[in-house]
């Protein structure tokens, strides 16, 4: 081994605490803490989807204060099911990749369509001030479902 117990012990904490962000990242943002998701991000943190050819993301948010309004103020709600990130490391600097499936739907309005999305974030991290956080996330859909729900009318639907 080149590797001293030192460094391979940094190694492993900086795996842990990348694993401990990612899933203090679904909570947050599942629960819209606007405030506590945008804190994982770098001062310049981007947030977005891949583009498709020479078309721009359908989602493109940079900077904290954007990323706080994006996450409080999305107008659907959900909950996010991660997989272990694939991670590198690389000194103050790391990458990932995380198999995901997000449900979402308009709760607030019947007959909103529910999204089942899967698919997989590719995610850079930089350390800053010896914590970890999210420099670039893109999203990209593998496949995306929705249906359309109503709810259950209490009312009888005959005449009186």
């Amino acid at each position: 081994m080149t590797r001293s117990i030192e460094q391979r012990l940094q190694a492993l904490e900086d795996r842990l605490e990348i694993i401990d962000l990612e899933a203090t990242y679904a909570r947050t943002f599942d629960e819209r803490d606007g405030d506590a998701w945008s804190s994982l991000f770098t001062e310049d943190g981007i947030y977005q989807s891949r583009p498709i050819g020479e078309a721009a993301p359908v989602t493109f948010v940079q900077g904290r204060p954007a990323l706080r309004a994006f996450c409080s103020d999305a107008a659907f709600a959900g909950i996010h099911f991660l997989h272990l990130p694939q991670l590198v490391l690389d000194g103050d600097t790391a990458t990932a990749r995380i198999h995901l499936e997000f449900h979402g739907d308009y709760a607030e309005d019947a007959g909103a369509p529910r999204l089942a999305m899967r698919g997989f974030y590719d995610v850079s991290y930089r350390r800053v001030d010896g914590r970890w956080r999210i420099a670039h996330r893109v999203t990209s859909a593998f496949s995306r479902e929705q249906s359309t729900v109503l709810g259950y009318p209490a009312a009888s639907a005959l005449p009186g």
